[in-house]
């Protein structure tokens, strides 16, 4: 369904863009003639002086101001219609396994010292983040980080609903991704935005602006008074006026140059969050959490949507003090870029508290997109049942990054046994199951589906420990690294946080007398504060602890055998402790030993 969804979407932009283009040819020729024709009617004009050659002229250049304008709303159309033919097309390739994404990986979200990011490889080359991210906006790419690293747990059943709700509006979702990618905005640009927002007004006494009115008046009147009664001292009047005001302009020259270094790599970008703030404007939700989204672009009758777009206007009329003529006309005349300050300091005093939540509102959107995006490319995941009570249980579950024609499927139940123990010989699949059940929980956590065919839990706080780092620069080693890392996990419990913790072969860095003490000592202290969480590891005598802790701790394992000389394994988890060994077998294999 998914794949053909967009079969179908590729097709009907395809053909859509198509007419545009054609649309557009015609247009650049029509274009072409008219202004021929306006040059050549004008030196008849010129030539004969005959008034009909001049309204000819005349009524050509209109027809060539409406092409250019209709030019550019077919343009806009265009470059729309081929976002959305790009969108639909790398879903098809992702569907189909090709998965060298343009999207962000999330890299700079990376923090070796959160509690599982940089164990489950949530953000960089082939991350979750990556698998996820279809956010076009610095705020999207946020808010998605956020959802994966510190979700909104009490909101979890309404971001569940919500995202269920948003997977089946493809085209609203596709919509809102498209006017976000025409306009890439960089997180400098931003900046500047922000920092525009917290600027003091320019006029900061009403009173002076309005004196500055009557400049502008008196121009007009002088102007009227010379046109009916033909006064020369009048035309004298208003030359002079004319030039004054050119003065008063100049003066405000380095503050309209100050709020052109803003406008001049914003205005194409507000006009792309207002389109997607307009889209989720007229959409109609029933899920809470996007009705109270929605509800917050609202205020004083108007709407986010006209805000920002009159605030791109200003920024776009504040830009044609770089036509020199039709600047000093308008200035000359009116002190029209005077008159775009003052109009700008008010849009500022009743907005600009607001736009970054706006903007921030645009950001949640993109977030739950990417959630609902891979429900809808995933139709055989499944949303997890939240329960109140401590409880992980999962059917048929599997790595959603793994493609599905090799992915391998695993039941699992931490509602009898707590704690699990999970023996394996070298490469039979224990740190993929570890990352398994880490990237499951962690959709879990944030609302999104899981890949199982069913999936309860209790939204645990989770903690990892199975790729820790050294730090030079900290003067951290190894070994005292992961000893820090355990620490902080034991402190989490202690602090009677509900935790879910996963542990891969830990103490690496000290002798084997070393780390099974330590093994031991750290899985008596979780059984004493009844953790929940599973624990990889080589050494079998840790699986002795099940008959300590009966009704607690269990033993499971992967398991491997040599057919004609070859490992095999099958990555189905097993009941019990590991008997097979295979080292030894592969250092042989490859004459190592």
């Amino acid at each position: 369904m998914p794949l053909s969804t967009y079969q179908q979407l590729l097709s009907k932009y395809s053909g859509q863009w198509s007419a545009f283009s054609k649309k557009l040819d015609g247009l650049s020729f029509a274009r072409l003639f008219l202004f021929i024709g306006i040059i050549g009617f004008g030196y008849y004009y010129l030539v004969h002086h005959e008034s009909y050659w001049l309204i000819i002229a005349l009524v050509l250049l209109a027809t060539f101001i409406y092409c250019i304008r209709l030019y550019d709303r077919i343009k806009d159309k265009a470059d729309f219609t081929k976002a959305l033919i790009d969108i639909n097309a790398r879903e098809i390739n992702f569907l189909n396994d090709h998965r060298d994404s343009v999207y962000a990986d999330g890299r700079e979200y990376i923090n070796p010292h959160h509690p599982y990011s940089y164990d489950l490889d949530i953000f960089g080359e082939g991350s979750l983040y990556k698998f996820l991210n279809r956010a076009t906006t610095s705020f999207g790419k946020e808010k998605l980080s956020k959802a994966l690293l510190y979700p909104d747990l009490p909101t979890l059943q309404e971001r569940q609903e919500a995202i269920r709700e948003l997977s089946e509006k493809t085209g609203f979702r596709q919509h809102v991704q498209a006017l976000g990618s025409i306009s890439v905005v960089e997180q400098k640009d931003i900046d500047k935005l922000k920092n525009w927002l917290k600027t003091t007004p320019v006029f900061s006494h009403l009173r002076y602006y309005y004196i500055l009115l009557v400049s502008p008046a008196a121009t007009i009147v002088a102007l009227g008074y010379y046109i009916f009664w033909g006064n020369d001292q009048s035309l004298n009047l208003f030359f002079g006026l004319f030039v004054f005001n050119l003065f008063i302009m100049f003066s405000f020259a380095r503050k309209i140059l100050k709020q052109m270094s803003v406008s001049a790599t914003v205005t194409k970008a507000l006009q792309g969050f207002a389109g997607q703030l307009e889209q989720i404007e007229k959409q109609s939700f029933q899920s809470p959490l996007l009705q109270r989204l929605q509800e917050k672009l609202r205020s004083d009758n108007v709407t986010a949507s006209q805000s920002i777009r009159q605030l791109s206007s200003l920024f776009n009329y504040l830009d044609l003090i770089l036509n020199l003529l039709v600047s000093t006309l308008l200035n000359g005349f009116f002190l029209f870029h005077v008159h775009i300050l003052f109009v700008l300091d008010k849009w500022k005093k009743k907005n600009g508290y607001r736009v970054l939540n706006w903007l921030e509102i645009i950001g949640e959107f993109e977030s739950l997109h990417c959630f609902a995006n891979m429900a809808f490319n995933n139709r055989d995941f499944c949303y997890p049942q939240v329960v109140g009570a401590e409880e992980f249980t999962a059917m048929q579950m599997g790595h959603p990054l793994i493609p599905g024609k090799k992915r391998v499927y695993n039941d699992v139940s931490f509602r009898q046994e707590k704690f699990v123990v999970l023996t394996g010989s070298n490469m039979s699949g224990k740190s993929t199951f570890l990352r398994t059940l880490g990237i499951n929980l962690i959709l879990a956590r944030a609302g999104g589906v899981t890949c199982a065919r069913s999936f309860t839990l209790f939204p645990y706080d989770l903690h990892v420990s199975m790729r820790i780092t050294d730090s030079l620069q900290d003067s951290e080693s190894f070994f005292y690294a992961e000893l820090k890392r355990l620490q902080e996990i034991i402190q989490h419990f202690h602090s009677g946080n509900r935790t879910f913790v996963i542990l891969d072969e830990i103490l690496r860095g000290t002798n084997s007398r070393d780390k099974h003490n330590g093994t031991i000592g750290l899985a008596r202290k979780l059984a004493a504060h009844s953790v929940c969480g599973i624990i990889a590891t080589h050494d079998l005598t840790i699986a002795n602890l099940s008959a300590e802790y009966p009704g607690y701790m269990g033993n499971k394992c992967f398991e491997s055998t040599i057919l004609n000389d070859e490992l095999v394994f099958d990555y189905k988890l097993k009941e019990g402790v590991c008997n097979s060994l295979n080292a030894s077998f592969l250092m042989k294999k490859m004459g190592i030993i």
